[in-house]
């Protein structure tokens, strides 16, 4: 049997990062979370140039679901800079968390000129003075400081939001929620770290009925993995650490980091469902898992990690994850990762004994205020379970044959007076059709007002029963409101199956945000979006409001 394409191209990203050399390990990961949303679906993370963030710098959002998000920064404003990623269907609500990879050797901004005014900022967060890396000498200048001998330092987020959304003659895209995330370290002087995020919500399920919901997001205790307790144990809701890609779990994780770097672990527990209810306590997981590091900055891993679930006491799935990366400080960047389902004889609906459930392959090279140049590539199949992940029911032909791979390609140049170019491709295939992308595009700095950025684009995408041809217009800066983010689309839409007199629509959208900050810890967020089919309006209006701490 010869190797699956998805296979071999895991394999050849490992040999590329195996053969690499690397010389200096220099990054840090900087946490950092989604804190708004633009008209055109870009993310706006919290971090910015205080935090020295610069253009081409690479971001990975890590969703609930597992599935890690490759992106870089595009734009890079005081407190908070715009990534763009490179699944643009991936949905990335508020709040996502993630981590920027910045290099430890990039220098602070020149300081400041007593003329100019000093910018109202938040206090930068204390470092854990016990937290301990592979490599670093155990004896040094001053004596550490133990967890006893810290404060305990409490900061979150309260936030409220909704939309009301009005589309084919129903509201029931409409929704509300409100919620609190909070982070406590060093509760009781232990040095541990006590998380909690939960949020209420009114909307629409899955099976149609309008209702609300209490959401435990996350409620977990974590100690360890430090100088002085290099064992780290997690307990209560979370998403998995060191395996993120096998999801949230309830239950238990433990883990060990050795002195050269490498880290072995293994989790017991429940993995709820990431519905409106996130119900629990059915489907019984236990994974065990290896990551070997190649330096202290973590630039060349190797992971592997073996997941095995009960859905109610019944076997259900066995799986295997494998993924590596490669991150020098010049040159190519590379990670890929593959889910590899096992099938025994209880699975009736697979015909092989194993099945690539899901794929993906990511390489992206920079240079320094020129361009760059990413490339992606992604596999996703429905793997056979017991358990029921998807709202909908799925029909067993569907089950044992959907698939799509999805490759895409970004460019862009930039120019000396900031204006950016950039070409984005996209071609996918699944069990019956294909289809794809392109996208050509400009941003011109300062073209209407100082400060501002405007952009045009052209677009063409062939989609699954539709096609749309059209142009674009955008423009954000900030203004004495706050930061005001403009869209306007019109597309040519021709529909496959309608009849011909309403097979081709012509689309216009336009769409607002206007983000804000009150000072205080206080921000908002108001969006206004509509679109028109010829004669049949679709709208939404939406609030997005939130206190830090």
């Amino acid at each position: 049997m010869s190797m699956p394409y998805g296979l071999r191209l895991l394999a050849a990203s490992c040999l590329w990062a195996a053969v690499a050399v690397a010389q200096n390990p220099d990054f840090e990961q900087l946490p950092l979370r989604i804190s708004s949303l633009r008209p055109n679906g870009a993310c706006v993370v919290d971090r910015g140039r205080r935090d020295l963030v610069q253009i081409g710098d690479r971001v990975v959002l890590e969703p609930r679901n597992g599935q890690a998000v490759q992106g870089s920064v595009v734009e890079v404003e005081e407190r908070q800079s715009r990534v763009e990623v490179v699944d643009r269907a991936a949905v990335l609500p508020i709040g996502t968390k993630g981590y920027l990879l910045r290099p430890k050797g990039r220098r602070a901004p020149p300081a400041r000129s007593p003329a100019e005014p000093r910018a109202k900022l938040p206090p930068a967060p204390v470092q854990k003075q016990e937290e301990w890396q592979s490599g670093m000498p155990l004896l040094g200048t001053t004596r550490p400081v133990r967890p006893d001998e810290r404060p305990v330092l409490t900061y979150g987020r309260f936030y409220t939001g909704g939309n009301l959304v009005r589309t084919l003659d129903s509201w029931s895209h409409s929704f509300l929620r409100t919620g609190a995330e909070v982070e406590v370290d060093n509760p009781g002087g232990h040095g541990g770290t006590l998380q909690f995020h939960g949020e209420f919500d009114w909307n629409t399920e899955f099976s149609g009925q309008t209702g609300t919901d209490l959401r435990l997001l996350d409620f977990s205790y974590a100690k360890g993995g430090t100088r002085f307790q290099p064992v780290r144990w997690q307990v209560g809701r979370f998403l998995q650490h060191d395996m993120p890609e096998f999801g949230l779990l309830d239950g238990v994780e433990v883990g060990f980091r050795g002195e050269n770097g490498h880290r072995v672990g293994a989790s017991l527990g429940y993995l709820p469902l990431l519905d409106e209810d996130m119900e629990s306590f059915a489907d019984l997981q236990v994974a065990a898992w290896y990551l070997w590091n190649g330096d202290i900055a973590e630039r060349v891993s190797f992971g592997l990690g073996y997941q095995k679930t009960w859905h109610r006491l019944e076997v259900d799935r066995d799986l295997v994850v494998a993924k590596a990366r490669y991150l020098p400080l010049e040159g190519w960047d590379l990670s890929a990762a593959i889910w590899v389902d096992f099938y025994s004889g209880r699975d009736g609906l697979k015909d092989d004994s194993y099945g690539i459930t899901r794929a993906n392959v990511f390489a992206a090279r920079r240079w320094q205020g020129q361009g760059g140049i990413e490339l992606a590539y992604d596999h996703e199949e429905y793997p056979e379970l017991l358990r029921n992940e998807l709202a909908q029911t799925i029909l067993p032909l569907t089950l044992a044959d959907a698939h799509q791979d999805r490759v895409s390609l970004h460019a862009f140049s930039l120019q000396d007076e900031g204006t950016r170019w950039f070409l984005r491709l996209t071609g996918w295939v699944d069990e019956e059709r294909e289809g794809g992308a392109a996208e050509f595009g400009v941003e011109v700095p300062g073209l209407l007002h100082e400060g501002g950025r405007t952009g045009f684009v052209l677009f063409d995408m062939q989609g699954l029963t539709n096609s749309v041809i059209g142009g674009r217009i955008e423009h954000g800066g900030t203004f004495g409101v706050g930061r005001i983010d403009a869209l306007y689309e019109i597309g040519f839409v021709h529909h496959e199956g309608f009849p011909n007199d309403r097979d081709d629509l012509l689309q216009h959208r336009l769409g607002f945000v206007v983000t804000s900050d009150f000072g205080g810890g206080w921000d908002a967020m108001f969006s206004l979006d509509g679109t028109l089919w010829d004669k049949e309006l679709s709208y939404g209006v939406g609030i997005y409001l939130q206190k830090h701490f």
